[in-house]
């Protein structure tokens, strides 16, 4: 099966990938996948380069698409279960792909905060860029919800989320033999 975790920055997608593979459960970020996603100009549709503390404005003007059909690639080579992770402007054109989608969510201070203190990404440590997050991603999780994400509250310690993760793999498995049944 292929799940999908998403959400805005700093809720603990790529965190929370890092720990189920720790469980022997496979999976990638979009992020770190080379070539896999880009930065493009909204009205010229040329390629961006995001540059720490780019600013707003820069965030604005950019969308952040991934390769559908590179995705697609990856997700076929893949046999058995497989959790990605990301979030891209474009994702309504693969969130097919997956069996399951989980909304990945926390308050806006735990986001906020871990964007802060986070070493390997610097993503939207920039006080305007986390403006422009904060002033979407309401809207960005009433729309997951809507399309039937499962909702996962990451307020709450690493280990405990995982927990969660896991056991709603394992009944989404059941509940897909029941059905095959």
């Amino acid at each position: 099966m292929k799940f999908y975790l998403t959400g805005v920055s700093g809720v603990g997608k790529s965190t929370l990938v890092e720990e189920l593979k720790k469980r022997e459960i496979s999976g990638f970020d979009i992020d770190y996948i080379e070539g896999l996603c880009s930065w493009k100009n909204k009205a010229t549709g040329s390629e961006g380069i995001y540059q720490y503390g780019i600013g707003r404005d820069w965030l604005e003007a950019h969308d952040y698409f991934c390769d559908t059909a590179k995705l697609k690639q990856l997700l076929n080579e893949h046999k058995g279960d497989l959790v990605v992770s990301g979030l891209a402007s474009n994702q309504d054109e693969y969130l097919e792909l997956f069996d399951k989608i989980f909304l990945l969510r926390c308050s806006p201070e735990t986001f906020i905060s871990r964007l802060n203190s986070r070493k390997e990404n610097q993503f939207a440590k920039e006080k305007s860029e986390q403006e422009h997050i904060l002033g979407w991603y309401k809207n960005y999780e009433k729309e997951m919800l809507k399309k039937g994400a499962i909702p996962i509250n990451t307020d709450r310690p690493l280990t405990v989320i995982a927990d969660k993760i896991v056991k709603h793999f394992h009944e989404i498995r059941v509940d897909n033999k029941r059905s095959i049944s």
